[in-house]
């Protein structure tokens, strides 16, 4: 997993039907952005963690969703990214753990997948 970018194992979370599954690919992932390896991400390594997680997301919808442009409007994306954050850290302390991210994350992936009737 230390070779595999951070959009390479989000794929790899995105593609796979059980979180249970995605163990590996949850703390290669986390370990990717625990730059200081205190086991909690926050500052500047959670806000790479968001803004990775939202670029991977709004990617995905616009993919899958290409006559509806309502993804590209400003404003939906910064309410995407939004969410994004508000899932990873609903008290807004700004930080996130390895088991936030195992709880939260395949959700926030699998969500664009929903949206088109996976």
């Amino acid at each position: 997993m230390g070779n595999l970018s951070p959009h390479q194992l989000l794929v790899r979370i995105d593609m796979k039907d059980d979180p249970d599954q995605c163990g590996k690919e949850f703390e290669g992932l986390f370990n990717k952005y625990d730059a200081d390896k205190s086991g909690v991400l926050e500052g500047e390594e959670f806000e790479k963690l968001c803004t990775d997680v939202g670029d991977y997301v709004i990617d995905e919808m616009k993919t899958k969703m290409k006559d509806e442009d309502i993804y590209l409007d400003p404003a939906n994306l910064t309410a995407i990214r939004e969410w994004i954050k508000s899932t990873f850290d609903p008290d807004s302390t700004g930080k996130c753990s390895l088991e936030t991210v195992k709880a939260k994350l395949k959700s926030l992936v699998d969500e664009c997948d929903y949206s088109e009737g996976k």
